[in-house]
């Protein structure tokens, strides 16, 4: 599955707040925000440079949007799903190859080549609901297999590109390498919702009820590595009487039919904005299977009952839960407190 198109870019928060250990002062500590693929870029860090740092930061995440954007027509991806085939740059090869290989992790769940999806359903438009002929056509042209990866050169077949999905994970995970590359061993990097977190001292995150984004629901603690959040309730188009939302299937062509949120934490900003997308259409239980099956992951998921919020969480520590939460036993999560916040 994807996120799809840009839409993935656009999502509100699905953090209500992350607050990190106090660190020693021993280091310049700067804070730089950005509006970048059309969301807001909050970058902290601590470095005896840190702003010149950030700002290099975020102008390689600037440089990236200038090449992996579907809301340009001047964009590298723009002009490789135009060709069908061509030489591309190493971050662009680099994004793709990646994105196959989660494609084949998750069997399809999460595929990079859902763009006729995307036009389908004018979900970087107003919206609309294709007839069946339509959508059917749509579905032919997708599938992560026919995605050809040969050094630098790529070859689409009849398949088209949207990289919404996980842009903004691989975004993060070289404005990282950018920090490092400049001396910053902490920092605290944020995408419009989605975390990514350098250094040894833990975080505090609230994660967002799944449909009202501004109410907090489970705090989790959290070491280095990123957080990214999928619902469908973070970006929707209505047309007519019809809601639209912004996940797709790519087996069946339709927006996934969910009220839920899934967060899934990862090594790298890559692997958790896919892996969370792919998680939300996979569904609860085999989301439960999967998470299961990569112990490395922590998965979070939330879900509405009535006036209730019910959670599972898997290989992740639930510190504590807003009242309205109802926590599930999991062999596979320890319990730091499973204390309700007050």
């Amino acid at each position: 599955m994807i996120a799809v198109g840009a839409q993935r870019w656009l999502l509100a928060g699905a953090v209500v707040a992350c607050v990190c250990a106090p660190r020693p002062a021993a280091a310049e500590s700067a804070t730089r925000a950005r509006w970048l693929m059309g969301t807001l870029w909050t970058f902290t860090a601590e470095s005896h440079d840190a702003a010149p740092a950030i700002d290099a930061a975020l102008d390689t995440v600037a440089s990236l949007e200038r090449r992996l954007s579907n809301w340009s027509d001047a964009s590298e991806l723009s002009r490789l799903n135009a060709a069908g085939e061509g030489e591309v740059s190493d971050p662009l090869f680099a994004v793709l190859d990646s994105a196959r290989a989660l494609a084949e992790t998750t069997d399809g769940a999460f595929d990079p080549t859902v763009e006729a999806l995307t036009l389908a359903w004018d979900l970087r438009g107003e919206g609309r609901v294709p007839s069946a002929a339509e959508l059917s056509a749509a579905r032919a042209h997708v599938g992560w297999r026919r995605l050809s990866l040969a050094g630098p050169h790529v070859t689409l077949g009849d398949t088209r590109l949207d990289l919404g999905g996980i842009a903004k994970g691989f975004a993060l995970d070289r404005a990282l390498s950018t920090l490092r590359a400049r001396g910053v061993l902490s920092a605290s990097l944020d995408a419009g919702g989605q975390r990514l977190l350098l250094g040894a001292e833990p975080c505090s995150v609230w994660v967002a009820h799944p449909v009202e984004r501004d109410r907090a629901s489970v705090l989790l603690v959290l070491g280095p590595g990123s957080l990214s959040t999928s619902a469908q309730s973070e970006h929707s188009l209505r047309r007519g009487g019809n809601r639209i939302g912004h996940v797709v299937d790519p087996q069946t062509g339709q927006p996934v039919a969910t009220r839920a949120s899934v967060s899934v934490f990862a090594c790298s900003g890559t692997r958790a904005d896919a892996l969370s997308t792919a998680l939300l259409v996979m569904g609860r239980e085999r989301a439960r299977r999967f998470a299961t099956a990569h112990p490395e992951l922590g998965v979070l998921w939330l879900e509405p009952e009535g006036t209730r919020i019910v959670a599972e969480a898997w290989n992740l520590a639930v510190v504590a839960t807003a009242p309205f939460v109802t926590l599930l036993p999991s062999p596979s999560t320890p319990l730091a407190r499973n204390r309700t916040n007050p």
